[in-house]
């Protein structure tokens, strides 16, 4: 399970229209408890530097996972726990694409669709061990939360 903030959640809703009809992307930062539920802290955006089309593919900048990872409280347990992205008129499900460029298993996708520039569902995934699928994982909603909101 993954657990967002209100603010939190709605901070990446927002990216996912705003970017629209191209694809938002952003990093998530947070830790995982005894019971292995990831509790999100922070929620960074990052700008979409595909070099390909972005209605239908993202890449997070570079630098901005370099800042996050410096920027996390490793005493307090907090690292790179995931990413998030939009898709376009698209289900909020992992693509061949996403399946494709995922290479880190322990990393969460957060996929928000959108339909006509309206967020309309978004999801949690992990890859699974073999990597060959994605499995939906459980994301829940905090009313309030600590941490950085955008």
């Amino acid at each position: 399970m993954i657990r967002f903030g209100a603010p939190q959640l709605k901070a990446i809703t927002d990216a996912a229209e705003h970017a629209y009809p191209a694809e938002c992307c952003g990093l998530l930062a947070g830790a995982r408890d005894a019971s292995g539920v990831i509790r999100v802290s922070r929620v960074v955006a990052s700008r979409n530097v595909a070099t390909s089309s972005h209605r239908d593919s993202f890449e997070v900048d570079p630098q901005v996972r370099f800042d996050l990872m410096r920027a996390c409280d490793e005493a307090a347990g907090e690292k790179l726990v995931g990413h998030y992205h939009s898709h376009p008129d698209h289900p909020a499900r992992p693509s061949a694409r996403d399946l494709a460029m995922a290479y880190e298993p322990d990393l969460v996708w957060v996929i928000v669709g959108v339909a006509g520039g309206r967020a309309e569902a978004t999801n949690a995934f992990l890859l699974a061990p073999d990597g060959k699928a994605f499995r939906e994982i459980e994301l829940a909603v905090e009313p309030t939360t600590e941490g950085n909101p955008k």
